[in-house]
């Protein structure tokens, strides 16, 4: 390893040395102390006496605890190398490749395991990046067959199927070692508005024997009154070997309370929409393995997108705990929109996004949730996500709840947060050590979130 200078002050997590080479801010390091240590510049200072670099402490070679000791001031600082850099820091060797450790050529994978298990969260205003990360990310998770499913409120997703031949990402590309390549045999699209969308496959939910909940979930607002009216209506209809939300409704006007009249409009207008079938959608179809499949719910109402995401996930959840389909992701865009923090606003799938949060990974069920609001998102959901991906954010309220709510990041974090250039990424979680700096590679395919030129 290459000395790149002297320690003049220490305590027993930090140090400050003298610059000898160059060397610059966020520069791995390492020093022995009792062991190799591995440490990481903070900052770096120039005055009349020279230039000194700050560097705080990740971790130690061969022990799991910090040195009780302060550094000896005089100790040779070296420029750490890539096996230091992965042994100390926990970073996978293999796995999904997103890209590259800052200013480096050393690649960063994820453990598609440790996010099938435990969650992943990627966080970022408008417009600096969540769906590319997201479709690097499902790019790799085709390669290895694992299955994913897209909750895609905009239909950017559908890009998947072709190549990337933006010219400057093509020349952006070589860095990476990427090559352009389309998914369409491993991509397919459904969607409840085939008009919006004419390549999707027309996608219905399960009407046949529904539960009272999923009654109660067509009709949120239903006052007690007209909740004892759907009760009743369930309960005869439980009689019956076999009955649809049609029958439902027949029921419901045979039903002499007055209060039938304001359910009978809202179901009605739900039936109309032909979202539910006995001819439904069958989950197998939409959870295969190498198979990533896209919710395209552009310009889907939004009273018909919270039912369709409500029902989608759970009927997912229970057929996964069954185990009658395979461990799988499930990717929601906008997830603010879904499972809201209190005072946010109400959905429907809330309750369904927390379960699956807090028990899918006993399933094998993970999770992704991807929001340019984290403040407005449940906290409990993105409490429960133990990879979290962070690129710019300039909002005060959400870079608080970025510090708040992501292990390992401290306060001065929120500076290089607003700071991050388009394409960098803060990475955080297990099983790294402390947060990296990683500049994602370039996707393989279109990227289907990209500006139009006016």
């Amino acid at each position: 390893m290459e000395p790149v200078g002297k320690i003049t002050g220490s305590s027993t997590s930090s140090f400050v040395f003298s610059v000898d080479k160059e060397v610059r801010k966020f520069d791995y390091v390492c020093v022995e102390h009792h062991g190799l240590a591995l440490a990481q510049i903070k900052e770096i200072k120039q005055s009349n006496a020279g230039t000194f670099a700050e560097a705080e402490v990740i971790g130690y070679e061969n022990r799991k605890y910090m040195a009780r000791t302060p550094f000896p001031v005089g100790s040779t600082v070296y420029l750490a190398d890539e096996d230091t850099i992965r042994k100390i820091m926990g970073m996978p060797d293999d796995g999904l490749y997103i890209g590259l450790l800052k200013d480096t050529m050393m690649k960063v994978y994820l453990n598609p395991s440790i996010l099938i298990q435990k969650h992943l969260c990627i966080l970022a205003k408008s417009g600096s990046g969540k769906s590319y990360v997201m479709g690097v990310i499902i790019e790799e998770m085709i390669k290895k067959g694992i299955p994913v499913v897209v909750i895609d409120a905009h239909g950017e997703y559908v890009s998947l199927r072709r190549p990337n031949l933006d010219r400057q990402e093509l020349r952006n590309a070589k860095k990476f070692g990427i090559k352009p390549k389309g998914y369409a045999k491993n991509v397919v699209e459904f969607s409840p508005l085939c008009s919006n969308n004419r390549e999707a496959v027309p996608i219905f939910l399960d009407e046949i024997n529904m539960s009272f909940q999923d009654i109660l979930n067509l009709v949120p607002k239903a006052t007690p009154l007209q909740k004892g009216i759907l009760y009743e209506v369930f309960e005869e209809a439980r009689k019956r070997r076999v009955y649809l939300l049609r029958d439902v409704i027949e029921l419901i006007k045979d039903v002499k309370s007055n209060a039938k009249w304001n359910l009978l409009p809202q179901l009605e207008q739900i039936y109309s929409t032909n979202l539910f079938s006995p001819d439904y959608t069958p989950v197998e179809d939409i959870v295969k393995r190498g198979r990533c499949s896209i919710i395209n719910l552009k310009g889907v109402p939004p009273y018909i997108q919270e039912i369709l995401v409500a029902h989608l996930l759970s009927k997912l959840f229970d057929e996964r705990r069954n185990e009658n389909i395979p461990p799988f992701m499930i990717v929601i865009e906008e997830a603010h929109r879904y499972c809201p923090e209190r005072g946010e606003g109400k959905s429907l799938a809330s309750n369904i996004i927390k379960t699956i949060a807090s028990e899918g990974r006993k399933f094998g069920l993970g999770l992704a949730i991807l929001t340019q609001r984290p403040a407005r998102v449940d906290k409990n959901v993105i409490s429960q996500c133990n990879t979290h991906i962070i690129l710019k954010t300039t909002n005060p309220n959400d870079i608080k709840a970025i510090v708040s709510g992501v292990e390992g990041l401290t306060t001065s974090a929120s500076d290089e947060i607003q700071r991050l250039p388009i394409g960098t990424a803060i990475l955080a979680g297990l099983p790294l050590a402390a947060p990296i700096f990683v500049e994602i590679r370039t996707r393989e395919t279109m990227h289907g979130g990209r500006l139009q030129k006016i």
